[in-house]
């Protein structure tokens, strides 16, 4: 009975480890470290648990934000995905963006941060209706969405507080950004 005990000890602490090593964790932010992408130089900045659970983090030694996507198993977390943007001087910056789709879950998020003190809001249009949501500099905004919807094909536009049109969200390829109007 003892070497039975041992050795289910000793399997327990190998299955242990092994979900460990692959990045499972009892906390979404622990998974969201544990991913293979994200740094002890990455610094988190932004945690939006709406619909789904997404990280972001910031490196300013490799000048890059990273969304990271974390999904809750049955007793814990792990983090399948990530994506990245690289630092920009525009005005009006996407500093995360991620779409997901699994069988049990789809969401989308979209992060902005302004630097331009004449944007009052941002509107995304969806096919579900458009959803507005007011910004102030240098503060990050996002948008979350419970489907799945491909970053490249958001539109949205950026708004002064009477109501014009300043910028537009879009472009071709690797130019997807923010375009003054």
């Amino acid at each position: 009975m003892r070497k039975f005990s041992v050795v289910i000890l000793i399997f327990m602490m190998i299955f242990g480890f092994y979900f460990y090593i692959e990045g499972y964790r009892f906390t979404p932010e622990a998974a969201a470290k544990a991913n293979g992408f994200v740094t002890n130089d990455d610094e988190l900045i932004g945690e939006y648990k709406d619909d789904s659970i997404f990280y972001l983090y910031k490196n300013d030694e490799k000048q890059e934000y990273r969304t990271v996507h974390v999904r809750k198993n049955q007793y814990t977390y792990h983090s399948y995905a990530s994506t990245f943007i690289g630092y920009s001087q525009d005005p009006l910056q996407t500093i995360g963006g991620m779409s997901v789709r699994y069988d049990d879950e789809k969401a989308t998020i979209f992060v902005l941060l302004s630097k331009d003190p004449a944007i009052d809001s941002i509107v995304v249009h969806t096919e579900f209706g458009d959803e507005k949501k007011k910004i102030m500099k240098d503060q990050p905004i996002y948008f979350q969405f419970p489907y799945a919807q491909q970053i490249d094909q958001i539109k949205a536009t950026a708004y002064d507080k009477n109501g014009n049109a300043l910028y537009t969200y879009g472009g071709e390829s690797e130019s997807i950004k923010w375009h003054e109007i």
